[in-house]
Formats: C-alpha cells, sequence, structure tokens
C-alpha cells in the first residue's frame, strides 16, 4: 500500500505543478484513528497529505458535481462507477476531471462488492485487481424469505429511527438534485416530520429515485447518525433491475440507464391488461 500512496502523491503533485488541474480531490488523515477524511488539495507541496488506507470509506464522486474547477479525483470501484453514471446523465463534463484509479484500499471490501478496480481512469496506480467474485444477492433472497410481518417489522423499526438530517441523501453520489423532493412545499410531496408515514414515504422514494442508479456503495448506511440499515432495500432495487434489465449501474461509459430511457414497445405488465391493446 506503500507504493499506491507514493504513486498517488506523485501524479496528484505532476497534475497540480503542470497546471492539468487546479485541485485534486482525495483523502488525508483524519481527526479519529483510522478515520481518513476528503480533502482538497491546490498546492503541489501539500500531496504528502494524501494517504489511501483503510480508512478512505467515502465515495469521492460525491464531492465533483459542484466542484467549478478542473480537478482531479483518486476513485476506485465504486467511486469510479458513480462518475460513470454522472457522465452518462451529463452531471459532469469529461475535459474537466482527471481521474487517478487505484484499487480499493479495503482489505475486507464491503459486503456485496464486485468491483474493487476503476472502471474508467486516465492514469491507473499499481496496475488493476480483480472482481471479487459474483454477487449472489444471498442478503436479499434470505430477506425475502421472511413473512411479510417480519420484513414490515424490520423496515418500521429502521425507519423509525430516522431524524430526518438527510446524511443519507447528502452522501450519496446520486442524489444530485438541486432541489430534493423533500424540501419542496409547493406542492409538498412528502411531510417533514419524523412520524412512521413520513419517513417511510422518504425511504421509499429515495429508494425508487435511485434504483438502476445505484452502485451499492453503503455510502448512505456509513453516514447515518442513527444506524438505519436500509441497505437490503436498495440491494433489492439492484437485484430487480439486474434480473429485468439485466444491467449493472456504471459498469459501462456507454450505458443507457433502463429506467431513464423509454421505448414504445416496452412491456407495461403494471397497466391493466397488461399494457396490450
Amino acid at each position: 500500500m506503500d507504493k499506491i500512496i507514493l504513486e498517488i502523491r506523485d501524479k496528484a503533485q505532476e497534475l497540480l505543478e503542470t497546471g492539468q488541474v487546479e485541485v485534486v480531490i482525495g483523502f488525508t488523515a483524519g481527526t479519529l484513528p483510522g478515520k481518513s477524511t476528503p480533502c482538497f488539495i491546490t498546492r503541489g507541496e501539500d500531496c504528502e497529505l494524501l494517504v489511501w488506507d483503510e480508512g478512505c470509506k467515502n465515495n469521492l464522486a460525491n464531492y465533483l458535481v459542484k466542484e467549478k474547477r478542473k480537478a482531479a479525483i483518486i476513485v476506485k470501484g465504486c467511486d469510479s462507477r458513480s462518475l460513470v453514471n454522472l457522465l452518462t446523465e451529463n452531471q459532469l463534463s469529461r475535459d474537466r476531471v482527471v481521474i487517478l484509479g487505484a484499487p480499493c484500499p479495503l482489505t475486507e471490501g464491503c459486503e456485496g462488492c464486485q468491483i474493487k478496480s476503476p472502471v474508467i481512469y486516465d492514469y491507473l496506480v499499481s496496475g488493476k485487481a480483480g472482481k471479487t467474485g459474483e454477487d449472489d444477492f444471498h442478503d436479499v433472497k434470505t430477506f425475502a424469505r421472511l413473512s411479510p410481518q417480519e420484513r414490515k417489522e424490520y423496515f418500521y423499526k429502521e425507519v423509525s429511527k430516522c431524524i430526518r438530517c438527510y446524511a443519507c441523501r447528502n452522501a450519496c453520489p446520486a442524489c444530485y438534485c438541486r432541489e430534493c423532493f423533500v424540501e419542496n412545499n409547493l406542492p409538498q410531496w412528502v411531510g417533514k416530520s419524523t412520524q412512521l408515514a413520513d419517513n417511510l414515504i422518504f425511504h421509499l422514494t429515495r429508494a425508487l429515485h435511485v434504483a438502476g442508479r445505484c452502485v451499492d456503495c453503503g455510502a448512505c448506511q456509513r453516514a447515518c447518525p442513527m444506524g438505519v440499515d436500509l441497505r437490503i432495500l436498495n440491494r433489492k432495487m439492484l437485484l430487480e433491475v439486474k434480473e429485468l434489465y439485466q444491467f449493472e449501474a456504471g459498469l459501462k461509459e456507454e450505458q443507457e440507464l433502463p429506467l431513464n430511457t423509454y421505448d414504445p414497445g416496452d412491456p407495461e405488465p403494471f397497466l391493466a391488461g397488461g399494457g396490450e391493446a
């Protein structure tokens, strides 16, 4: 890992000192042991502050949408998949970002992680690691075998913890809307209280909003100060999209997001009569 961070620092310094970028988005040591924090480096000599270790868990793609300067970003597998989505959805200009790819520094990886190496990059540090293996969604399938009452009780328990701080939304690279539906008052799509019904609508709507776009980076779960664990809901949507459309988000630059496109010939089984004339 020492060799990797040295390569990262050298390349970041070169990009800044040659004027190829104005800022490098990466990680630096946090204030707590084992917790690295996102940082914005603008001077070559400060690249020594960059780290690449077990604490580098945030999805840095989240910081690019609002960045106006030409930027370099250090990415692992899930960050790069989010970048692909942002480029596909025209939220980024490819010529304003330099992608510095590196193998994921997390030794154990995240549960369900398939891709530990960047799928898109301009510079790749220390070669490319392989896939971690096929995700069989055993957690989703196990959860599905619970009774309807047990599943309901699980979601009610988790949702009832939510204090509506929106940390999950703010940490998510797929949630970049300038005005979120939860902040809209005319019309007010969802109540702003922390009552169970309002919380349910928020979390279910968000799950549908990121369906087919979520890369399962876990940023939402890690950001939650209340320990709300609804990742199983997002992973259920991942499985549905994969089975219905044979699609996984963020793997190909030329991809079309299945839920962002419309074909008059699309089957519509949810309509009366199955959508047939």
